[in-house]
């Protein structure tokens, strides 16, 4: 066998010892990211689904749309004319205090832009899946540009490494979404998630009704019985203590995401963090940064590295920055971090590489920047094995450019 085949193999390793694992109270099925999408949003019983298909969400409405329509998920489902459309009609919905999901991709969140910012501030809570792909040229493939430039919006963002994260995230995301009337963007990536099968355990619906009971209404939401005004003019000094409380709870994000999972572990027995760490200790010397289905082929690769580490970020919006520095403070002071980022946003450093200097300010680590995988471009492992010979040239003194 090839080295390739071998690295691939490895890869695979990874993903079957997590898949043979049996769990209670789930069934297994061979799935396909987008429909455990749908699958996870029927057993949260998601009652508001607005729709308009966009490559490559589309089949993740076209599920929701078989099971509402056979009887299989008791929800009102509405075509709309446009993403803008959906996301107006998912805050209404929201308003009068009905659990809202829908989906959407790329142009669709971009413009969607406008009403994300009310969704977030008047702060409605609802789960929206974003099957990452980015805009021009024009491109359908995977990339996270497109959640990545609505991280400043206000929503709260989980990257998925593997189908079962997404469908199980989206689960704990409601709950965190209803407990801070905070909304919450679950990213998958196109086509290597959303359109490729893999094992998913399937959880019954008593099970999740026991972890995410039926939402509890609070007396606030419109009423044809007593009319109310929302989106008034306000005040300037009222408006900073309404952003204020939001920043409070935004800074609770963090821990309240950890106390979310470790209860649905004990529900479920699957465990997941805000940010995984695979082999940081205070021998490792290069730590690479990825998020969702990257993770995979780049933990296969460290395998064969005692000095590399990986520090996978699920949680990106708020950035957990308490957790990367505990993380991380093991680190030798002259470590290097290397950010993966599959966005280009048009500036000096990628999204990713932008957060962990603001999170790591004032400490001594060296930081690199590796744009790959844009536009759909496969990352094979010969590309991260090409990110960390390219790291160790360029910090044994040797000026490679690092592009």
């Amino acid at each position: 066998m090839n080295k390739r085949s071998t690295e691939h193999t490895d890869v695979l390793e990874i993903k079957a010892e997590k898949d043979f694992i049996k769990y209670p109270r789930h069934e297994s099925m061979i799935m396909k990211g987008n429909f455990a999408a749908a699958e996870a949003a029927k057993l949260c019983r998601s009652g508001f689904i607005p729709a308009y298909p966009i490559t490559p969400q589309t089949s993740i409405v076209e599920q929701l749309s078989e099971k509402v329509s056979s009887g299989e998920m008791d929800a009102t489902y509405i075509n709309m004319d446009s993403e803008h459309s959906v996301f107006a009609a998912a805050m209404g919905a929201a308003i009068a205090g009905e659990r809202v999901f829908t989906a959407t991709s790329g142009q669709g969140l971009f413009y969607a832009h406008e009403v994300l910012h009310a969704i977030a501030h008047f702060r409605l809570p609802m789960v929206v899946c974003n099957v990452g792909r980015p805009s021009i040229p024009w491109n359908i493939w995977s990339d996270q540009t497109d959640s990545l430039s609505q991280r400043d919006t206000g929503w709260i963002q989980y990257y998925g490494e593997s189908s079962q994260e997404v469908l199980d995230s989206i689960i704990q995301s409601y709950v965190i979404s209803e407990k801070l009337n905070i909304p919450v963007l679950i990213v998958l990536d196109a086509f290597y998630q959303s359109h490729t099968s893999e094992n998913i355990w399937i959880p019954e619906q008593s099970l999740v009704d026991e972890f995410l009971p039926k939402k509890k209404l609070t007396g606030k939401e419109v009423n044809a019985e007593e009319p109310k005004a929302i989106g008034g003019l306000i005040a300037p000094e009222h408006y900073a203590k309404f952003n204020h409380s939001y920043w409070k709870d935004m800074n609770t994000v963090e821990e309240l995401s950890t106390e979310v999972s470790n209860e649905f572990e004990k529900h479920f027995g699957r465990k997941y963090q805000n940010v995984e760490a695979v082999n940081i200790n205070r021998q490792t010397k290069i730590v690479l940064v990825t998020m969702s289905s990257i993770t995979t082929t780049a933990k296969g690769v460290i395998r064969k590295y005692p000095d590399v580490g990986l520090l996978k970020l699920r949680l990106f919006k708020p950035f957990p920055k308490k957790s990367v520095n505990k993380i991380l403070d093991v680190l030798p002071d002259d470590a290097v971090i290397a950010c993966v980022e599959r966005n280009f946003l048009g500036d000096n450093e990628g999204a990713i590489m932008q957060e962990m200097q603001r999170a790591l300010y004032g400490k001594s680590f060296k930081m690199v920047d590796f744009y790959t995988g844009v536009g759909g471009k496969d990352v094979p492992p010969m590309t991260i094995e090409k990110i960390l010979y390219k790291i160790r040239n360029r910090f044994n003194g040797d000026e490679e450019n690092l592009k």
